[in-house]
């Protein structure tokens, strides 16, 4: 099976993308007659690339003249797959991905999929897995129609290395690009810094039981003196209420720290795809028969306001204490 997995080297994501995708191919029990990575860029033209743990057969760089308008990266996908054409075509998690999947399959008469867990080529069809009804439920899906776009499934962070690449071709392919006639103006908006959440151990993740932006506020501020960082659920971050790069979930980002406190989530199939990684989960909610509960390792009914401020106080006068017994000639050694 010829398959290309297809990048854009620009993104901030890309070690993490590729991470996803690597995942994804050792899902596939089929020989693979040859795998390409075809990697969109801008300025540098790249040097390293995902260190991806099945055998590259070639690395193409493809240079977009117009940003990264998804159609642009269509117009050149498709000049691509005229020149070499693939089975299976593996793109990123985020919506650039997704579009681009649907897109291309539809140009080219294939068959797409997005957010695939699994995948394999049995009696020449490619069966797929991937979750339905916000995540509730695993269904398999066979496509018929070649070549097949999947966008993959989003996964806990873990980036993978950046290496050169000695002994694998790298063709650089240049096609003539023409900017596209429903496109008036582009304007490039950097991303978000990064905010840490991919990575700590404690996490506090409020929903739409925050109610408002000043109850985040003061998360925040609870957040800053228990050493977490603070994520929020969809109807939070469509109020406003915070940036939207700390969104968790299935749509956000994909979790694992060692502990997660939910605070006012109700726990939808979409949302605890976001936090299921964590190694324990602390839920806190007015109502008893939220479906959280049927995720946390430890629930506890009542208001997040009051329950967090008093686990503030708590571990505060831990600090506290601590640094006391710390001080130099107090006479205690630590306890």
């Amino acid at each position: 099976m010829k398959t290309a997995l297809v990048l854009y080297a620009d993104s901030i994501c890309l070690q993490q993308q590729a991470h996803e995708i690597k995942l994804m191919l050792n899902t596939i029990e089929t020989k693979f007659s040859s795998i390409e990575l075809w990697l969109f860029y801008q300025e540098p033209k790249p040097e390293v690339f995902p260190k991806i743990n099945s055998s590259l057969s070639a690395i193409k760089l493809i240079r977009l003249e117009h940003a990264n308008s998804p159609e642009s990266c269509l117009q050149l996908l498709e000049c691509l797959m005229t020149r070499y054409p693939m089975e299976l075509l593996l793109f990123a998690s985020d919506g650039l991905g997704e579009e681009l999947a649907t897109r291309l399959a539809y140009r080219l008469n294939g068959s797409s999929c997005l957010q695939v867990e699994e995948c394999n080529l049995k009696s020449g069809k490619i069966e797929v897995i991937k979750p339905v009804y916000g995540n509730n439920l695993t269904a398999r899906f066979v496509l018929e129609s070649f070549p097949c776009c999947l966008s993959v499934a989003k996964q806990p962070s873990c980036p993978i290395k950046m290496i050169p690449y000695e002994f694998v071709k790298i063709k650089e392919c240049i096609f003539n690009q023409t900017q596209p006639i429903c496109v008036k103006e582009t304007r490039t908006i950097c991303d978000e810094s990064g905010t840490g959440l991919a990575d700590t151990d404690l996490v506090l993740v409020a929903g739409q039981g925050a109610n408002n932006k000043e109850t985040m506020d003061i998360l925040q501020g609870i957040a800053n003196t228990i050493g977490a960082e603070l994520g929020a659920s969809r109807p939070v971050v469509m109020n406003a209420w915070i940036d939207m790069n700390r969104l968790i979930g299935a749509s956000g980002l994909i979790i694992s720290p060692k502990i997660c406190i939910a605070v006012g989530v109700s726990g939808t199939g979409v949302f605890s795809a976001g936090i299921k990684n964590s190694g324990f989960i602390v839920a806190i909610n007015i109502d008893g028969k939220a479906p959280i509960f049927q995720i946390a390792d430890v629930g506890i009914v009542g208001d997040l306001k009051t329950v967090l401020l008093e686990l503030e106080k708590v571990i505060t006068a831990r600090e506290t204490k601590k640094g006391q017994h710390q001080l130099p000639g107090s006479g205690k050694g630590p306890q």
